[in-house]
């Protein structure tokens, strides 16, 4: 869908920090270290397969690899900005910029959360939500390359600091009030992005909508460039109606809780694997429709795969039932 390719991954930014932030905000004995492997160890295996296919592939096409280090390093979205998104390793590569941003924005929130008092931590999160907007806006007007404006992990953090808030929310029980409204706030600013595009180059409101497949298209007008922050707003409008909704269920399961821990235990490594396997694909398919079809059987037969994998031959190979 257009609206997942332009900015959608916000989505998972919010839940991200969400998860986080209500786990461990105003605790006094999170330790940055232990927290920050556990990340490592949760998001580097399948990023290491993604990989090694990647550098294959790059050999393959008689190209060095020269960028892996990078890759390891999760930098390669700093390589990026000023390589203007190349790398001898594209196109397997090309979704692994989330991973730099969940890494290193995974990092800051554990430093924030470990070093700021509660009140402390919840201004820190406005002022993130100001500072995304702001640097959005400056290198928008300021005419930068679409890569500077995306690939930075600064024009993603108002989506942390919002999934963040709505967990602050949550544990007070504060929320219940405004909630709906961000997310109609949200729903009103993605809305008027698509509008405005309509407006600016004289098409349809499907086609602006289409548009915003790619990035190309919106983040060039200090408005539609913070269409990153809508979604984020419609996500904790969403993520947040239905946890009060979960949670007003006295002594029934939470259903909501356990479907955003499915989700999380399983889209990262469907989202990483879905595009290698594509571009491979693609280079026998030309039928879009069989395409998706096969690309989406490879894929989760992929994932489950890899899943079951990591998590029962380390077992087996220790002697653990």
């Amino acid at each position: 869908m257009p609206i997942l390719a332009g900015g959608g991954v916000e989505a998972f930014f919010v839940i991200s920090a969400f998860f986080l932030v209500r786990k461990y905000w105003g605790s006094q004995t999170i330790s940055v270290k232990d927290q920050f492997r556990h990340r490592i160890t949760r998001l580097y295996p399948p990023y290491i397969a993604v990989l090694i296919v990647a550098a294959l592939y790059a050999l393959l096409m008689k190209a060095i690899p020269i960028d892996l280090v990078t890759h390891l390093l999760s930098a390669q979205n700093f390589q990026w900005m000023i390589t203007g998104y190349q790398s001898a390793m594209q196109p397997m590569t090309a979704h692994t910029w989330t991973l730099s941003i969940e890494v290193w924005g995974g990092l800051i929130w554990l430093l924030l959360l470990k070093c700021l008092s509660k009140n402390r931590f919840k201004n820190a999160m406005f002022g993130l939500i100001f500072l995304g907007i702001i640097y959005r806006v400056v290198t928008i007007t300021c005419g930068a390359n679409v890569w500077i404006v995306s690939l930075c992990p600064l024009a993603h953090f108002d989506a942390f600091a919002c999934g963040s808030l709505l967990a602050i929310g949550v544990r007070e029980r504060k929320t219940d009030g405004k909630i709906g409204l961000l997310g109609l706030i949200g729903l009103a600013g993605i809305t008027g992005c698509i509008w405005l595009m309509s407006r600016a180059n004289g098409v349809s409101l499907t086609y602006a909508y289409q548009m915003l497949s790619s990035s190309k298209n919106y983040l060039n007008h200090w408005l539609t460039g913070n269409l990153y922050l809508f979604i984020s707003m419609l996500t904790v409008g969403i993520v947040g109606l239905l946890y009060i909704h979960d949670e007003k269920k006295a002594g029934e399961t939470a259903r909501v809780g356990k479907a955003f821990v499915a989700l999380g235990d399983n889209s990262y490594v469907l989202y990483l694997f879905h595009w290698p396997i594509l571009a491979i694909l693609r280079r026998f398919i030309h039928h879009w429709g069989i395409l998706f079809l096969i690309t989406f059987v490879v894929t989760i037969v992929a994932a489950v795969t890899f899943n079951w994998v990591y998590r029962n031959i380390p077992k087996r190979l220790m002697g653990d039932k």
